[in-house]
């Protein structure tokens, strides 16, 4: 079980200069990724969108790639002395026909791109890609493991969580317990007394007590209510990505409190589902930092 937060770092020496790696990820619904690397190399940029794929299912990436060259593969820079020339001598005309004050520095001149020209070769790719995919494998190993303690902590909190919740419907079962009966007396007593003595129609109360048990029978409820957490706690134990899944049955478990709230409207139970539903949202939080 992995969270979706974490961060891995990979650096190494080579004959293209050093390079290094940095990847941190953060909760999203599915996998993006986000690849900041130097323009001449931008055609490896699918390579390592691939390399992330097979290893990360859901999160957003964010991976840095700096290269500082040695000075073998650095490249240099030449003056466009052509270029130049045509720049001066447009630039004087232009001084002349608007009758413009100051001189023409060697600094006007290098405001124009064209002149100061890079020296450049076209880099082996091939080359530098078995370098970037062994520093890249470093750092996604290093993100992974932190993913994975991340994950480990999470899991442990939402069992502590889960069995915590397990007791309290324990104590809301114990404290419904015999609420049929006690509300049959009461009624009995209650009807008595509106009749001055008198004995009540049985029939018709053994309907009002049948509908009052239908209305707040919450046992139904209670069991699909262990059944969700089971299937919960069975699931932290697979090792695919299950942050929907999980998502899902806390939807269920969320739908089941409120039916127990509503139907235990006459028990003295309104603190122990408020406290399931806080339990619920607080794992729910954590759910969202799952892979």
């Amino acid at each position: 079980m992995n969270s979706m937060t974490g961060f891995g770092r990979a650096e190494q020496n080579s004959k293209f200069g050093r390079l290094t790696v940095e990847i941190s990820s953060v909760n999203s619904r599915f996998l993006e990724s986000s690849v900041r690397l130097a323009r001449p190399y931008a055609a490896l940029e699918p390579k390592i969108r691939e390399v992330l794929k097979a290893s990360v299912q859901r999160g957003k990436l964010s991976v840095f790639i700096n290269l500082v060259e040695s000075e073998d593969h650095a490249n240099g820079f030449a003056i466009n002395e052509a270029a130049a020339r045509q720049c001066y001598q447009q630039l004087a005309r232009l001084k002349k026909e608007f009758d413009l004050a100051g001189d023409i520095t060697v600094g006007d001149l290098l405001r124009f791109p064209e002149i100061m020209a890079g020296d450049r070769t076209e880099p082996d790719l091939d080359a530098l890609w078995v370098v970037l995919q062994k520093v890249l494998s470093k750092a996604l190993k290093s993100l992974l493991a932190m993913r994975a303690r991340e994950g480990k902590a999470l899991v442990v909190d939402m069992r502590q969580r889960l069995k915590m919740m397990s007791g309290i419907i324990r104590d809301i079962e114990k404290a419904t317990e015999g609420a049929t009966k006690r509300y049959a007396d009461c009624l009995a007593v209650r009807v008595e007394e509106l009749l001055n003595g008198q004995k009540p129609d049985p029939t018709r109360l053994e309907e009002e007590i049948a509908l009052f048990a239908d209305r707040t029978d919450i046992t139904e409820e209670c069991i699909r209510f262990r059944s969700h957490i089971d299937q919960f706690v069975s699931t932290l134990k697979q090792k695919d990505a299950v942050g929907r899944r999980l998502n899902f049955i806390l939807q269920e478990l969320n739908r089941e409190v409120n039916t127990i709230g509503s139907k235990g409207s006459a028990f003295d139970i309104s603190a122990n589902v408020i406290s399931l539903k806080e339990e619920i949202e607080k794992i729910r939080e954590q759910v969202q930092n799952l892979e």
